[in-house]
């Protein structure tokens, strides 16, 4: 007959583990399930793996937008895309990254499907302020802090990308795209516009409804001149003209008056750099419509596919070297960085 002192001792290698006080086991497990108990701790211990010292670690991506660097490594592996956009301060930028984003988390966008992302959580950072999960009374994005270029990117496929094609949307804050209209050395800092295969002119719509329209159109005006004199605009390159915050002038009282502007802006555009670019294509989107007149993300589907079409390859320059007579007089610098230049 067995005596209460002579009861098997419950015990558990867990530390945290109450079992012999609880019954159950701090895991929630069954106890014949749980590998821990009625094993000594001590035992455990002996029967764990040597360290050998060192430190075992695994470095995952960051999914943060990619630096130039970065951007570069995607071009090298395939066909892709580089967008610049550019255009004044609150001209819609930011809103129109997280509405591409956001409209691929619904499905295809005018025939064309996500594949992957690198910058997954740059993506998500930049939607927040505009979801619910914000608590914010009305959509919001966060303004491009002022510094280097930094890239979203996108792998997709179907549509205008074809089997499947990269993407790399250049973010860098307006107000160093607007000081090339009074310094025209800060463009060559503008890697992503040299580099663009499409340049995409933000033109903010709510200001043409104001009695700053004229301001506005000079300021686009002159900030195309001033990459033009830069040597920031390629020759044979595409523009796409992009009237952001569509739903708040279709709802204005002014609402022709700034459809008109915004066609005047074209043609003067068409006429003083039609001989550098050439296409320049007028786009109307409604990316983040604080009214429910539009649904999200209107006219972005379209622009999209303009940004994935089928561009010319760069012409390439050949450059005669002089042939000199000693070998030493014949080496060549080689070019370190390879960051956004043409393959």
């Amino acid at each position: 007959m067995t005596t209460e002192d002579e009861s098997p001792k419950i015990i558990c290698a867990n530390p945290d583990c109450r079992v012999a006080e609880t019954g159950r086991c701090v895991e929630g497990l069954a106890l014949d399930a749980c590998h821990h108990y009625g094993v000594d701790a001590e035992v455990m211990d002996d029967e764990a793996p040597v360290e050998d010292g060192r430190a075992e670690s695994v470095t995952l991506p960051s999914g943060g937008a990619l630096t130039p660097a970065q951007a570069a490594d995607v071009l090298r592996w395939g066909a892709a895309r580089v967008v610049a956009v550019i255009g004044p301060s609150d001209s819609g930028k930011t809103s129109l990254i997280a509405s591409l984003y956001d409209l691929f988390q619904e499905g295809s966008v005018d025939g064309i499907e996500f594949s992957r992302s690198r910058t997954l959580h740059a993506f998500e950072h930049t939607c927040h302020d505009a979801r619910a999960l914000s608590r914010r009374g009305v959509p919001h994005t966060h303004r491009t802090p002022r510094g280097e270029v930094s890239f979203y990117h996108l792998e997709v496929g179907g549509g205008a990308a074809g089997e499947q094609l990269a993407l790399l949307i250049g973010d860098r804050a307006g107000e160093e795209y607007r000081e090339a209209a009074d310094d025209i050395t800060v463009v060559s800092r503008f890697s992503e516009v040299a580099r663009a295969d499409t340049l995409t002119v933000l033109v903010n719509g709510e200001r043409l409804l104001g009695g700053g329209r004229h301001n506005l159109r000079h300021d686009i005006t002159m900030m195309l001149q001033g990459l033009r004199d830069g040597g920031g605009l390629r020759k044979g390159g595409r523009l796409a003209l992009v009237l952001t915050k569509l739903d708040a002038v279709q709802a204005a009282e002014e609402a022709a008056r700034a459809l008109r502007d915004f066609e005047l802006l074209l043609q003067d555009l068409q006429r003083l750099f039609g001989d550098v670019l050439a296409l320049i294509t007028p786009f109307r989107v409604a990316a983040s419509p604080k009214t429910d007149t539009m649904p999200r993300g209107t006219g972005v589907g379209a622009l999209l596919s303009f940004w994935l079409g089928q561009v010319d390859a760069p012409t390439s320059v050949v450059r005669r070297r002089p042939v000199h007579a000693r070998m030493f007089a014949r080496l060549q610098a080689v070019e370190e960085s390879l960051e956004l230049q043409h393959g």
